[in-house]
């Protein structure tokens, strides 16, 4: 399974300091015990996982044993600029997370962002031949974290296991 982690979640996936950590402990068990990956790409995610410095070496660490996806950035970008032509309101500032479900079909994003919800479920938002993801926000989102979850992106690595 894989899945696009909003950097709002950083802290509450990676830090058991964190107040939200038991609803993301789950996302954290399955990334670094389990099949998950997470997938990202993009300027936008980019900076913001840069400002999260406290968790860029746990990042690079995922990275080294091929817990990491990454999207080729100036597609996200492209896909971005799109959908901020398409849809313009003041809430849809996470543009950059329907990016990456676009260019990577993932079926999961994991965000605590709830201004993002309503965008990330807007059907007419997406191409017709993506689907629109499921939202992991709370511990009781566990059911998402399965198998059948598994985009093609991440499929062939999780195969070859």
């Amino acid at each position: 399974m894989c899945l696009i982690l909003d950097a709002n979640c950083l802290a509450a996936t990676f830090n058991p300091e964190d107040s939200r950590h038991a609803d993301f402990l789950p996302v954290c068990n399955w990334i670094v015990k389990g099949k998950g990956k997470i997938v990202y790409g993009g300027s936008q995610i980019q900076k913001e996982y840069k400002a999260c410095q406290k968790y860029l070496h746990m990042l690079m660490n995922l990275e080294k044993r091929n817990k990491i996806v990454l999207l080729c950035d100036a597609a996200v970008d492209r896909e971005q600029k799109v959908l901020k032509d398409k849809k313009s309101h003041r809430d849809f500032d996470d543009s950059h997370l329907l990016a990456m479900v676009i260019v990577s079909g993932v079926r999961i994003v994991c965000t605590a962002e709830s201004r993002a919800i309503p965008f990330l479920k807007d059907r007419n938002l997406y191409p017709a031949h993506i689907k629109k993801p499921k939202i992991y926000s709370k511990a009781k989102n566990v059911t998402l974290l399965i198998d059948s979850n598994i985009a093609k992106i991440c499929r062939s690595c999780v195969e070859k296991k």
